[in-house]
This record gives C-alpha cells, sequence and structure tokens, in this order.
C-alpha cells in the first residue's frame, strides 16, 4: 500500500523499509526483472536489512558499536567485494551472519568473566575456543580484525584443520556415474548436477551459477564451458545433458520466461540456489564434497595441472596440493609442455 499511495520511493532504498521480507524480496525480484529497478545483489540487501534489524537487539552499547563496526568494516566490505565478482549466494551471506552472532556470543562470554574486549586475555580466547563448538571458528575473523584494528591485545588464535573429508574411492564414483546413467527414477535435473560433481569436480555453487549458453554442442561433440578451454561432454552424459537443457523446470513460469540459466531457480532472474541442491543429492546418496575430491584427484593423474585447472576453473596452487596428494606423475610439469 506505500507504493500504491506514494508513500515509500520505488528504489531499492523504499523496498528495503517494507514488510514482510519475502513478498518484499520476491516484488523486487519482478521489478529487477522487468528493469523498473536497476540490478542490485539480491543477497546483499536482504543482509543489510537483516542487520540493521539485528545490531538493535544489542542491548549493550559498547557491544554494538563494535559489532557495528566489525559489519561495516569487515563483513560488508568482504560481500561487497564477493558480490563484484558475481551473485552471492545464500551460504555466503549465511555465513556472514553466522559470523556476528558469534561475535556477539564471544563479547558476551567476555562479559560473563568480567571483562572487556580491550581487556581481553589469551585465557578468555583458549577458553571460548575449548568450548565444544564447531561454528566457533566463525569467531577468527572477529578476533583477527579487533586485533588489527587495535580493539584488543594480541592473542594466539588456535590452529582449526581446514582439511577437505575423506574423498569416495574411484570404484565408488564410477559405480555413482553408472546410477546416473540407469536410474530413471532420479530427476533429470539432480542427475545432470551430479554429473558435473563427479565427472568435473564442479562445487555446487558453480554448478547453479551455469548458464544454458555454458552448454555447447558443436561438429557432433557437447561441451561444457567450466574454464578455459571448455570441457568435452563423454557419452552417454553428452545426450542426457542435451535431453535436460529442452527440459529445464521452470521457465514456464511468468517470473522465468526467457532464463537462461542451467538450473532455473522459482524467483523472478534467479537460478537455483544451492542450498535447494545440496539436500537432494545427499537425499539421492550423491556425496558432494568427497565426490568432488575424488573426481578432481583422478583427473590431475590424467593431465598436467595447470591444464585441468584452467579447464575445470580451479586455482592451480589448490589443485596442485591435490596432485601431490594423488601421487600424480605430472608435479614437475612445466607450462608449455604439453604443446611440444
Amino acid at each position: 500500500m506505500g507504493l500504491a499511495r506514494n508513500q515509500v520511493p520505488l528504489a531499492h532504498e523504499g523496498l528495503s523499509q517494507l514488510t514482510p521480507w519475502r513478498s518484499v524480496a520476491y516484488l523486487r525480484d519482478l521489478l529487477m526483472q522487468c528493469g523498473v529497478l536497476p540490478p542490485a545483489d539480491r543477497h546483499l540487501l536482504l543482509f543489510q536489512r537483516w542487520l540493521a534489524e539485528k545490531l538493535p537487539t544489542v542491548s549493550d552499547p559498547e557491544h554494538r558499536k563494535l559489532l557495528d563496526l566489525f559489519a561495516t568494516w569487515h563483513i560488508q566490505r568482504r560481500l561487497r567485494t564477493l558480490a563484484g565478482r558475481g551473485p552471492l549466494t545464500g551460504s555466503q551471506t549465511q555465513q556472514a551472519r553466522n559470523k556476528l552472532y558469534l561475535a556477539i556470543n564471544f563479547l558476551d562470554h567476555l562479559a560473563q568473566r568480567g571483562r572487556a574486549l580491550a581487556d581481553c586475555t589469551q585465557a578468555d580466547v583458549d577458553t571460548w575456543c575449548a568450548g565444544g563448538y564447531t561454528a566457533r571458528r566463525l569467531t577468527h575473523s572477529f578476533l583477527r580484525w579487533a586485533m588489527q584494528s587495535k580493539h584488543m591485545p594480541t592473542v594466539t588464535i588456535p590452529h582449526r584443520s581446514t582439511a577437505n573429508p575423506a574423498p569416495i574411492t574411484q570404484h565408488q564414483r564410477l559405480a555413482l556415474l553408472r546410477q546416473l546413467v540407469n536410474r530413471d527414477d532420479i530427476p533429470l535435473q539432480g542427475r545432470v548436477a551430479a554429473v558435473l560433481v563427479l565427472l568435473y569436480a564442479q562445487p555446487l555453487t558453480r554448478i547453479t551459477r551455469l548458464s544454458s549458453d555454458d552448454v555447447q554442442h558443436e561438429d557432433g561433440k557437447v561441451l561444457v564451458r567450466l574454464g578455459d578451454p571448455p570441457s568435452p561432454v563423454p557419452a552417454p552424459f553428452d545426450g542426457m545433458l542435451l535431453n535436460y537443457l529442452g527440459h529445464r523446470p521452470n521457465t514456464k513460469t511468468a517470473t522465468n520466461p526467457d532464463a537462461r540459466w542451467l538450473f532455473p531457480g522459482r524467483r523472478a532472474g534467479q537460478p537455483m540456489t544451492p542450498e535447494a541442491g545440496a539436500p537432494r543429492l545427499r537425499q539421492l546418496g550423491f556425496p558432494t564434497r568427497p565426490g568432488r575430491t575424488a573426481a578432481i584427484r583422478q583427473l590431475v593423474l590424467q593431465a598436467p595441472v595447470p591444464v585441468i585447472a584452467r579447464m575445470l576453473g580451479y586455482n592451480d596452487d589448490h589443485t596442485t596440493r591435490l596432485a601431490e596428494e594423488a601421487g600424480g606423475t605430472w608435479r614437475h610439469y612445466a607450462p608449455g609442455d604439453h604443446a611440444r
């Protein structure tokens, strides 16, 4: 009603004043899709709205001031950097929210010990990190920011493991790929997503950002553009991918009449989210991270690391590390050798 009566400007700032947020987000997507509003990252806008509602609920004014600075100069700065590279995902903004939640809890932890952040000691940090909560690793960014900005003394942040889960075996990977060909009870959308994970080691965050233009059909060959050069799609998965291309879901609605996403979502102009795709694959028994690790380890045994990294859109250093773990024979490959 506020928009209809000109009480709220038809702009992103005006929409941010309206409730409920889900309806506002849906309307915003439609207005951007129709060109009424300029493009803006919807997840960044939703995070900013959440932040404006969350900060006033922090009762301690000193805590609220610190959290506002942390959110402004660390969390939102990082989100804007990520948004400049491509649309944010729901998981990225959820992690940002979790960082603020954990920062709030850490400040409460200090208050219970009779300390302010400026008086924080190594014992305070060690006690916090020994609490047994895996999510507390998200406090590390707050601690680093607080030390760098001189809001707390220098302490040592306990090391945390960043190791990936154990990959599935090559035998398991091939068995899962065979299932993707034969199991007609699995929706085609899920089968195609699983192929991209198990064949090309692609994370769902990248898979959901692919467009239909990234699938190329030339001279009887099917290619998928994940990096440079595009990757060939072997049979029988080439036929599966082309079949899916002509039967993508969510393309016959008013919100997505001209959708170019390979995996269109239900919101106007938006792809399917990784958060929607991951549970489906898990329920079907297709692992994501263990499957990705197994795929890339197998690929780096077959070709030079720089070639695989460019083709899959991976970082050279990350791919090299996996090659060394897999015992690859291309460790001493020099760029350009493959062209000789």
